[in-house]
C-alpha cells in the first residue's frame, strides 16, 4: 500500500509542476532586459558628465576672457588720474561689482568711492569675448550727491547669495554687490554716510531755526517801522534842521503838528514820522523815507 501511494503521488506530480518553468523564463527575460538597459544608462551618465564638464570649461574660459586682471588697481588708477577733480579728497573706497540681468555671468567690477563732495561708482566693464585681448578698458561711472535724498542700506544680490549695498535715489535704486572680504570696508562706508546724514539733518535744523529767528526779527522791525515817531525839541533846533534829520520837509512837520510859522519851543514833542501804511521792505527797515500825507 505504501508503494502504491508513492506511485500515485509520483503520477500526480506532473499535473502541478508546469508553472515553475514559466516563471523562470519570465525572470530570465527580465534579467536580459535589465542587462540591455544598464549600458544605455551608463552611456547617458557619461555623456551628461562630459556635457557638464564642457559647460564649466566654457564658463571658465568666458570668465578668463571677459574679466580683466587687477580690476581694482585699474579702476583706482582711473579714479586718481581722470575722475577726481582738483582738491577732491577720498574718504572711503570699497570694491564692488554689478551684474546685469541680461548677462548675469559678466560682472562689471569696480569701486564705490565716498569723497568729501560726492559718492560715485567707477566700474570696469567686461571685455568683449570676441574682442582683442589688448583693447583699452571701458569704464562706467555713476555719481550720487551725498544728501538726505540719497539713502544707503545693506542688501543682497546674485540670487541672494552675495551681500550688497543698495543706493536709493529719487531716480531709482542701484544695487552693488560686495565681496565677502570687502564687507568690513562696506560697513565703514555705510556708517560714514549715516554720520554725514546726521550732520546734514542737524545743519538743516539749525538753518531752519535761524530762518525763523530772522523772520521774527523782520516782522518785529516791520511793526516798529510802521509806528509813528516823535522827536523832543532841544535847544538850537529848528524846523528845517529837524526836517533834514528825519528826511522830511518843514511843511510836513507843520501839517502833522498843526504848527503856524516856524515857532517851536524846547521840550516840545513833534511828530516827525506818521504811522506807515505800506509794507517795509526787508533790508530797508529803519531807513528814513519821505512821507507825504
Amino acid at each position: 500500500m505504501t508503494y502504491q501511494l508513492k506511485m500515485e503521488g509520483s503520477l500526480d506530480v506532473p499535473e502541478t509542476t508546469p508553472a515553475p518553468p514559466a516563471v523562470r523564463k519570465r525572470k530570465l527575460r527580465l534579467k536580459r532586459r535589465r542587462s540591455r538597459v544598464r549600458p544605455a544608462m551608463r552611456y547617458g551618465i557619461i555623456a551628461g558628465g562630459i556635457l557638464i564638464v564642457g559647460l564649466f570649461g566654457q564658463f571658465a574660459v568666458h570668465t578668463y576672457r571677459t574679466e580683466p586682471r587687477n580690476t581694482s588697481a585699474i579702476a583706482e588708477r582711473e579714479l586718481r588720474l581722470n575722475t577726481l577733480v582738483e582738491g577732491e579728497r577720498v574718504i572711503r573706497i570699497v570694491a564692488v561689482f554689478q551684474r546685469p540681468w541680461i548677462d548675469y555671468f559678466r560682472a562689471t567690477r569696480g569701486l564705490l568711492v565716498l569723497t568729501d563732495r560726492r559718492l560715485l561708482f567707477l566700474g570696469l566693464e567686461p571685455r568683449d569675448l570676441l574682442g582683442a585681448g589688448d583693447s583699452p578698458p571701458t569704464f562706467m561711472e555713476h555719481d550720487f550727491p551725498v544728501d538726505t535724498a540719497v539713502q544707503l542700506r545693506p542688501g543682497r544680490t546674485f540670487f541672494g547669495i552675495a551681500k550688497a549695498i543698495v543706493i536709493d535715489t529719487p531716480e531709482g535704486s542701484f544695487r552693488y554687490g560686495v565681496p565677502s572680504q570687502a564687507w568690513g570696508k562696506a560697513s565703514l562706508l555705510l556708517h560714514s554716510i549715516a554720520a554725514r546724514h546726521e550732520r546734514l539733518i542737524a545743519i538743516g535744523v539749525n538753518q531752519a531755526k535761524r530762518r525763523a529767528a530772522t523772520e521774527a526779527q523782520r516782522k518785529l522791525a516791520q511793526q516798529e517801522a510802521a509806528q509813528p515817531k516823535f522827536y523832543t525839541v532841544k535847544r538850537g533846533d529848528a524846523l528845517s534842521s529837524i526836517a533834514a534829520r528825519w528826511n522830511t520837509t518843514p511843511d510836513h512837520l507843520r501839517q502833522w503838528n498843526n504848527i503856524q510859522g516856524n515857532k517851536i519851543r524846547v521840550g516840545q514833542s513833534l511828530l516827525v514820522k506818521p504811522q506807515a501804511k505800506e509794507t517795509v521792505v526787508a533790508g530797508e527797515v529803519g531807513t528814513p523815507k519821505n512821507q507825504s500825507r
